[in-house]
Parts: structure tokens; C-alpha cells; sequence
């Protein structure tokens, strides 16, 4: 996700990750944690690396998060921090030549490619001897580790796409109440089309480069009953109903967005709402920030996004998560500090974006955010993408689909069939 990204890569990035030259090494045979507990006798050294982070306070935590760990496991930490696209291709690169980092920091759309290429292991052994559990973690969030009903991953942290921004000052010019965000698809629709006056409009959608809007698509088809695949993973879901009214709504919004929006990505489309050109703006949690530096006195309310009759508000995750080199020599001690950076005290200290831990993550947002039970609920129901090797292929097919039906040349139930038999195939490969 284009924003995500941004985020990440710049201002706000993440978390300490071990690593360490794993070239030559032989995988180990058990994934028995037994010893790893113990302090060693002899000193090891491992790496981290880590996204670029220009807060000091979260620096400072992750030094001395590093420098607990190192003394509580006698290991020497090294820290090195790269861009986001410079990990992403570093690492891959390094896992693909047996080489790389002991414990992998992973977008969750990488999960499935390193599971499937076996450049990662399952941790479902060392889960059970754990008191790591799936329930403390965000649902979505601990789905997106998993792959072929293994567990490869664990939450570290997440963001969302996405939740509702609505300008009240805007809202009551046109008679509406400031205090009654809209609730379902319809009263969107409704309260956008009152507030489209005056060369100010209701809201505006995009169909740029960004995976973006297919987070928010696909978002809408599960919130509308509908799944993104069938049970064997090798068939999308969709070109039926629910995927048709998803895009439907979505490309409708057309109608009260600014002349132009199927060239614009998220960036823009949030750029038009902090400077009061649009009255809504459906973007990540981590927006909030956005406004404090665009537009610091902004009258805005944040509320879930808008939901179908008779359906959920659901919102589609974003964030990383953590996995163990198949070549690393160190696999419990990788563990050790998954476990480490995992708790419910490192989560609250060493992330930026919002802890994936429930609990962690609660008071991570009632201390940084505006509105965080709206923005609790919204990762509550969040779901994630398709756990499948290829899916930023599939994410291709499905943004050309969008933009299809934005620009007129395919209604949405021949775009979504059109990419339905696309998509069929490169689940099939």
C-alpha cells in the first residue's frame, strides 16, 4: 500500500529485527526451543535490521530494547537500518542466496511468497511450547501470517485500510449532523451528494498506481458478505455478487468526487479532504497525523467505513510481521526475540505503526490517537489479503479491473469476470 509504504520508509518506520549472515548454514533439525531460554554460556552475535526511523523516542526504545535483550542472552546486537524498497530487495535477495537476516521482517504480502519459496519456516511447533496466542493478536493480523494452514509469521504490528474522515464544519454548512457520520453505503452516498455544491465535493475516490484502492474494494466485498477466494485458493470470488456491489459503490463515488479521481491515488485524495476541497476522505488510521501537520485545526470526526445494508464495516490490514530464516543458525534464539519484541510491553514501546497485540494496542491508541474505539473497532474486523505467493500479480489484474469500470469502458460485472480469468489462472500456475 503506496501510503503504508511511504510511511514506513520514511518518517514513520518500524522495529528492531534480528539478523544475522546465515550463508552456508544448514537448517537446523528441531525447532525445539528447550535451551533457548537459558542464557548461554558462550557469547553469539546477530544483527538487526531495521526500517529508517526518524523519531528519537521510538530510537531510543529500540536501543534499549536491544540492549536488554543482549544482556539477558549474552548476544552482541548489531543494528543497521535500511528504506523499505532497499529491505524488500536486500532481503529477498539474501534469503534467495541462502544467506539473510535469522528472523525476516515481513510485509504480510510477502508472508506467502517466503513460505512457498521455503525461504521461511513454520513456527507452529514453537507457538504450542508458547504463551503466545492467537487471541491476543488482531484476527486479520494473525491470519496474514499463516499459509497453507501453517503459522509462519507473528504479528508485529498493523495499520488499516481504512477508516472514515469527515470535515463537521463541512457537515453542518450542509445541514447535516456533525455528529452522525454516515453508517451505510446509502446515507455515504446521500450525505456526499448534499455536500457536492459550490465547486466543494462530497469525497473522492482514485484508481492510480496504488494497491491502496484494492484494500478498500476488497474491503467492501467481505464487508458485503463476499470472499476474495474460494477454500482451495485456487479460485477468486470476485466476479459474484457481493465483489460486483463493491466496485459498483466504489466507482459510483464518481459522482461526487472532483472531475479527474481515476488518475488520482490516496495522496491525493487526502490531500483535497486537509485542504477542505472534500468533505470525506476514506484513508489508514495513521492519517491523524496527516492532519496534525497539513491542517492542525481541522474540525474533522473519524468514524468506521461505510458498510452495505445488512453487512459489517470491514477494512483491510496493512503492517508486518515476523518470521525465522530457514537458513538461520540461530532459529531458537530468532525465536527467543520474536517472543521479545512481541510482548505486550515491547509492542507498546517499539512500533509505530499500531501494536498488533490487542491489549498493547488498545492503550497504544488511547494515548496517540483521536477516536480510538472507532480505530480499534475498524482492526477488529479488518481482514487481510490473499495469502498467496503471487498476489501482488493478482493486485495488478485487479486495480486494471478499477480502472476499467472508472473510466467506462466495462461495467463491473464484465471487469470482474474479465479478471476473474486472469487471476483463475495465475492461482493455477
Amino acid at each position: 500500500m503506496k501510503r503504508l509504504t511511504k510511511l514506513l520508509a520514511g518518517t514513520f518506520a518500524l522495529s528492531l529485527i534480528v539478523s544475522g549472515c546465515a550463508s552456508g548454514a544448514k537448517p537446523q533439525e528441531s525447532a525445539s526451543a528447550t535451551n533457548a531460554a537459558s542464557k548461554p554460556a558462550q557469547k553469539q552475535k546477530i544483527s538487526i535490521w531495521t526500517l529508517q526511523q526518524a523519531d528519537v523516542n521510538i530510537q531510543e526504545a529500540q536501543k534499549k530494547a536491544a540492549k536488554s535483550f543482549e544482556e539477558k542472552f549474552n548476544t552482541e546486537v548489531q543494528i543497521t537500518s535500511f528504506p523499505y524498497i532497499q529491505l524488500k530487495d536486500k532481503m529477498l535477495a539474501a534469503v534467495a542466496g541462502s544467506e539473510g537476516p535469522d528472523v525476516l521482517l515481513l510485509d504480510q504480502i510477502w508472508v506467502a511468497q517466503y513460505a512457498a519459496a521455503k525461504y521461511v519456516i513454520p513456527v507452529d511447533d514453537y507457538l504450542g511450547k508458547s504463551d503466545i496466542k492467537a487471541d491476543d493478536y488482531f484476527k486479520g493480523a494473525w491470519g496474514a501470517g499463516s499459509y497453507q494452514n501453517k503459522m509462519y509469521a507473528i504479528p508485529f504490528d498493523v495499520g488499516v485500510w481504512g477508516v472514515l474522515y469527515y470535515n463537521k464544519d463541512m457537515f453542518k454548512a450542509a445541514g447535516l449532523d456533525p455528529e452522525k457520520p454516515p453508517v451505510t453505503w446509502k446515507e455515504f452516498m446521500d450525505a456526499g451528494t448534499k455536500l457536492t455544491a459550490n465547486g466543494k465535493f462530497g469525497t473522492s475516490n482514485w484508481a492510480g498506481s496504488s494497491e491502496s484502492v484494492q484494500c478498500l474494494v476488497d474491503a467492501f466485498t467481505v464487508a458485503g458478505g463476499g470472499k476474495l477466494l474460494d477454500e482451495s485458493g485456487k479460485k477468486t470470488l470476485i466476479n459474484e455478487d457481493a465483489g460486483v456491489k463493491a466496485l459498483d459503490f466504489w466507482a459510483g463515488m464518481s459522482k461526487i468526487s472532483p472531475p479527474g479521481s481515476v488518475g488520482k491515488n490516496e495522496e491525493d485524495a487526502m490531500t483535497l479532504f486537509t485542504s477542505g476541497q472534500t468533505a470525506m476522505a476514506m484513508y489508514g488510521e495513521w492519517g491523524q497525523d496527516t492532519i496534525a501537520t497539513r491542517s492542525p485545526n481541522l474540525n474533522y470526526g473519524v468514524a468506521n467505513l461505510p458498510k452495505p445494508e445488512g453487512g459489517q464495516s470491514i477494512g483491510t490490514f496493512g503492517g508486518f510481521n515476523l518470521a525465522i530464516n530457514a537458513q538461520s543458525k540461530h532459529k531458537d534464539l530468532a525465536w527467543e526475540f520474536i517472543k521479545y519484541s512481541t510482548n505486550l510491553d515491547n509492542q507498546k514501546e517499539i512500533t509505530m505503526l499500531t501494536p498488533a497485540n490487542k491489549k498493547a494496542a488498545s492503550e497504544y491508541l488511547k494515548q496517540k490517537r483521536k477516536f480510538p474505539d472507532v480505530i480499534f473497532q475498524q482492526l477488529s474486523t479488518a481482514t487481510y489479503r490473499p495469502n498467496v505467493a503471487n498476489y501482488p500479480e493478482i493486485a495488478d489484474v485487479q486495480l486494471q479491473a478499477t480502472q476499467k469500470v472508472m473510466t467506462g469502458k466495462l461495467n463491473a460485472k464484465e471487469a470482474l469476470q474479465e479478471a476473474a480469468d486472469k487471476i483463475n489462472k495465475l492461482l493455477n500456475k
